[in-house]
């Protein structure tokens, strides 16, 4: 399943990712794909936010690779910018990474995709104007078709 939506600031997308958040409910796996400056850390605050999380906690892995942040969920934010080799993947602790208790938020998935396990939610964010984002969703597995339609229905 796939769908899209818009978002003409930086607040909105947080909103969206706000939206997300309050859906989630432990063991989902979102990939965030898009360039460099393209709002994945923005969006991953608003998700945190609608989780219970304070959003100031969540601040870019990546030279950490892995941030582990506590709250109601754990959520994992890992970031595969720097990796090339998928045998870094269990090098760094990325399987540890997946549990039915947590939420686990994936930049950069664009390498490693055949190495996630499914199912698993792409998100991916493009520029559309400077402040202008378009978000499309594209569900891997039936797990997320519910919340896509959420999302749509009841933003």
């Amino acid at each position: 399943m796939r769908d899209c939506i818009r978002s003409y600031s930086e607040k909105q997308t947080r909103a969206w990712g706000e939206r997300i958040g309050r859906r989630l409910v432990g063991g989902e796996i979102l990939a965030l794909q898009g360039n460099l400056g393209a709002g994945k850390t923005c969006l991953v605050k608003g998700i945190a936010r609608g989780m219970g999380i304070d959003e100031e906690d969540v601040v870019s892995p990546t030279y950490t690779l892995i941030r582990e942040i506590e709250g109601p969920l754990r959520l994992f934010h890992i970031d595969l910018y720097r990796l090339e080799d998928p045998d870094d993947l269990e090098n760094i602790g990325f399987y540890d990474a997946f549990e039915k208790d947590a939420v686990t938020v994936i930049e950069w998935p664009d390498r490693f995709f055949e190495w996630l396990p499914e199912p698993y939610l792409l998100l991916e964010l493009r520029r559309f104007s400077e402040e202008g984002r378009e978000l499309e969703f594209r569900s891997r597995g039936d797990r997320f078709q519910g919340l896509i339609r959420a999302l749509r229905e009841d933003p």
